[in-house]
């Protein structure tokens, strides 16, 4: 018997749909007395999945499919093609499937007689023909009612075993032109372009903030690796940054340190940048990471500065600097009668290290990052763990001015 072998690579997730049309082909088979293929699965793998221009977008649980059995013969005849001629005079080879190359060969060199069959020599139109193929290396082109006759084989049990051909090429995704819901991202593909995207942006946009001109950075990113209509020369822009790599592996390692904190947060990014891949739909989270590791450096950076802290100015003296806002504090408000007061610490940092405070009681305060140019009268000088303080009352805090160019 000549041996059939067919390997292909499917979604894991169509597995079962790959077993039921099987199953199908080989009871339709049996029904002609023709012998099932075996079907057998690989091990789960991770390959590229790419978006409709090709592109490489991320990664998909994959297997690869092996069917495998006897090609049908009898008394020395086995049908290896079946010729499908159009109205134009041209002719389609399609071969058994997984016939062997030497077979494959034969049927791919063999020049197609239109409207012919050589078993009962009647010129008519025929749609389609077979060719089958003696042991002895005869071979005959057979129109589709004298294939059993000539060879002993039942043609509609061919037919039902061709349907193993359509297999491999067949669309198992059923996503209907979406991202497959088992689709994975790379981690640190994530976090590069997070990285270079910041940069682009100048800082880091959560969804919270967009009543801001500026897209939510997840937002960005998202489009970035699923956006169709993303403009090709913008996502060249972000892959040519050569910063972003060395920027994405050292947020992942802040990220996995993070592993097993008793923050949910901190736990639950590091277990995300553990992983190699990503889900899509937890995404965001993973690129706030980039947001938590600039915390940690500016705050790393500010406690450095805070050892030159200096007392600023004399007590009742008005002092004007520009500072950075380093933390804000929700305090609780005072009551006055029917109504409450709400009350904030601020704390600033100035270029040189030196630490303000201000106790506000202001409708309004600068966000945490925010560079502003701070007014102040000093109240007094403290010290807080081993940092000098200068505390300022009645401030007035405008928006810094850009450098001129």
């Amino acid at each position: 018997m000549t041996s059939a072998l067919m390997r292909f690579s499917i979604p894991a997730t169509a597995q079962s749909r790959v077993r039921q049309l099987v199953e199908a082909t080989n009871a339709r088979a049996a029904v002609h007395h023709l012998s099932a293929y075996t079907l057998d699965f690989s091990e789960p793998f991770l390959a590229n999945y790419r978006d409709l221009d090709g592109r490489v977008i991320g990664k998909r649980p994959t297997v690869t499919v092996s069917i495998s059995g006897d090609v049908p013969r009898h008394q020395g005849w086995t049908v290896i093609a079946r010729l499908d001629h159009d109205e134009e005079g041209e002719t389609i080879t399609s071969l058994f499937p997984g016939l062997p190359e030497q077979d494959a060969e034969v049927a791919r060199q063999y020049r197609a007689i239109e409207n012919f069959c050589h078993g009962c020599a009647v010129a008519r139109h025929r749609t389609a023909t077979y060719l089958a193929r003696h042991e002895n290396g005869e071979i005959k082109q057979l129109g589709t009612t004298c294939v059993e006759p000539y060879t002993g084989l039942p043609i509609k049990g061919l037919q039902a075993l061709w349907r193993f051909g359509t297999l491999k090429d067949s669309d198992w995704d059923g996503n209907e032109g979406g991202i497959p819901a088992d689709l994975r991202v790379p981690v640190i593909e994530v976090l590069r372009v997070t990285a270079a995207i910041v940069t682009m942006d100048g800082r880091f946009y959560s969804r919270s903030e967009q009543w801001k001109d500026t897209a939510p950075t997840a937002d960005t990113v998202e489009t970035y690796f699923f956006g169709r209509n993303a403009p090709m020369d913008w996502r060249a822009a972000i892959d040519a940054d050569p910063d972003a790599p060395s920027t994405a592996a050292a947020v992942r390692e802040w990220a996995v340190q993070g592993y097993g904190s008793l923050s949910d947060y901190r736990h639950k990014v590091g277990q995300l940048a553990k992983g190699e891949t990503v889900d899509p739909r937890h995404l965001p989270t993973l690129v706030s990471a980039i947001a938590g590791w600039y915390r940690d450096q500016e705050k790393e950076a500010a406690e450095r500065a805070a050892q030159n802290s200096r007392p600023q100015g004399t007590v009742g003296e008005r002092i004007t600097t520009t500072a950075t806002v380093t933390t804000v504090i929700e305090l609780e408000g005072r009551t006055y009668g029917y109504q409450t007061q709400r009350r904030r610490l601020v704390k600033f940092q100035d270029p040189q290290g030196n630490v303000f405070v201000w106790f506000s009681s202001a409708g309004t305060v600068p966000d945490q990052g925010d560079e502003v140019e701070l007014t102040g009268t000093v109240k007094d000088h403290s010290i807080y763990g081993e940092t000098a303080q200068t505390v300022l009352t009645r401030c007035r805090v405008a928006a810094r001015e850009p450098a001129a160019a």
